[in-house]
């Protein structure tokens, strides 16, 4: 199955979803940046498997990231799929690395959950996977980071608290 080749990429796409930074600035205001809701997307195609995916995630000031969303995947012998996603993690801010590290993921197939015997998309990814990415931007409306284990860059923007 040609679309097994790119799950470590999309293993990183899920665990990458969120952050950045500029160098000049201290630890504590970095943090201080990111804690709070961002929403990213994020779309890419590899070997005729499409990925795209909406997702919300919060981190809050115990270290802790808790994030819901959508992922869409196409692969050439597949119908397209849609997954609802909840994921949490642990993160922490590391000389101008996000290292984060998932502490459960849920992926629901809701467009063709008949599908799951062939294709199971949650029984490939293993509890406690953990990525570092370079922060690469983060201010107050901007989160963009790149992922060390595939050099993927990925771009959030800072959700606004409706009052």
């Amino acid at each position: 199955m040609k679309y097994l080749r790119v799950l470590p990429l999309l293993t990183s796409i899920i665990i990458t979803t969120g952050c950045s930074t500029s160098s000049t600035v201290s630890n504590y205001s970095r943090m201080d940046q990111l804690y709070g809701s961002w929403n990213c997307k994020l779309s890419m195609e590899e070997e005729g498997v499409k990925v795209a995916m909406d997702y919300d995630v919060n981190y809050v000031r115990n270290g802790k990231s808790n994030g819901f969303g959508t992922i869409m995947f196409k692969a050439p012998e597949l119908p397209e799929m849609e997954y609802s996603m909840a994921a949490s993690s642990n993160w922490e801010y590391k000389s101008g690395y996000l290292i984060e590290t998932t502490t459960e993921i849920k992926l629901v197939n809701i467009s063709h959950p008949e599908f799951d015997e062939v294709f199971n998309l949650e029984s490939m990814f293993p509890q406690n996977i953990s990525e570092s990415s370079e922060i690469l931007v983060l201010n107050n409306s901007e989160l963009k980071l790149k992922s060390e284990s595939d050099g993927m860059v990925y771009s959030c923007d800072k959700v606004l608290n409706k009052s």
